[in-house]
């Protein structure tokens, strides 16, 4: 005689669940929720609209530009504000998410419920996603008004492919740090990682990159730099955000090359996919190793 038989069943415990997007829309909307309430996410949405309407006023006014070359001007300023700001408090923020809950105990109590891991991640990225896509937003919406009256509305497109591209570095950048924050074992270890990944691929890999390219033959050079430029989705954004605003001279003789060759055939949709593989790439290794994780 079987002695389980009538046993009640333990209820499955994080991993063991099946997925469900209904659960996982629940962890985004508490994640969504404690971002709202952060201190981070209120200093990052002032900020960075302060900035921004700040950037936007001068270009269009205080230095007597208008039209396209007031837009250009305005967006050259944004989107160094973009490269900058955006991964930094993407990183900071989404690296301490799930270390932060695993260091004080809450995480171990909600893997206790009926929940699948990868729902647990997948919707952190969510919630932190929707988040800071409507603080980038709102920022960009007062310095979007700005230009409007000061250029009209020609350049309406382009300035929505900017934001769009913005918005895809928050992802990019936010996919890393959740990968940071199931590696990392402490809050403070993942913070550090963040802003080492930050500083790696934003203050650092240019320069690496142009000194790499100089000490290769000149008929790789360019091939090269490319190969380079996958490897840095911040980059492919400024890439893209230049070739959509067609200045691809002001990178000099060399990078114009490099942008010449990405703006012909298929070389934006490759800088595209690429971008794309840095967002589900990082999220995926996250849920993969999140579900084997035993140290809740």
């Amino acid at each position: 005689m079987d002695h389980n038989q009538g046993t009640p069943r333990e209820p499955a415990v994080g991993g063991r669940a099946g997925f469900c997007w209904g659960r996982m829309l629940s962890v985004a909307k508490k994640e969504m929720l404690d971002s709202i309430r952060s201190r981070w996410l209120i200093i990052f949405a002032v900020v960075f609209a302060i900035l921004a309407l700040i950037i936007s006023g001068l270009g269009m006014s205080g230095l007597g530009l208008a039209g396209y070359e007031g837009f250009n001007r305005v967006t050259a300023g944004l989107l160094n504000l973009v490269l900058y700001l955006l991964p930094l408090i993407s990183l900071v923020m989404g690296a301490s998410s799930i270390a932060g809950e695993r260091e004080g105990g809450s995480l171990h109590v909600l893997l206790t419920q009926p929940i699948h891991t990868s729902e647990i991640v997948i919707g952190k990225f969510v919630g932190l996603s929707l988040s800071l896509t409507t603080a980038v937003l709102t920022g960009f919406g007062g310095a979007g008004l700005i230009m409007a009256l000061g250029s009209g509305l020609m350049n309406v497109k382009d300035y929505v492919v900017f934001v769009l591209l913005a918005v895809v570095l928050v992802l990019v950048f936010l996919s890393l740090a959740i990968l940071i924050s199931v590696l990392a074992s402490k809050r403070s270890q993942a913070l550090g990682l963040g802003i080492f990944v930050w500083f790696a691929l934003i203050l650092v890999y240019d320069f690496m990159a142009i000194g790499v390219a100089s000490l290769s033959a000149a008929g790789a050079v360019v091939p090269l730099l490319l190969l380079l430029l996958l490897f840095n989705p911040a980059d492919m954004v400024r890439v893209l955000v230049i070739l959509q605003l067609g200045g691809e001279a002001t990178f000099g003789p060399t990078l114009a090359a490099l942008t010449r060759t990405v703006s012909h055939g298929a070389g934006q949709w490759l800088l595209l996919g690429a971008l794309l593989v840095w967002i589900a790439a990082p999220l995926a290794l996250a849920c993969l190793f999140f579900g084997r994780k035993q140290d809740y």
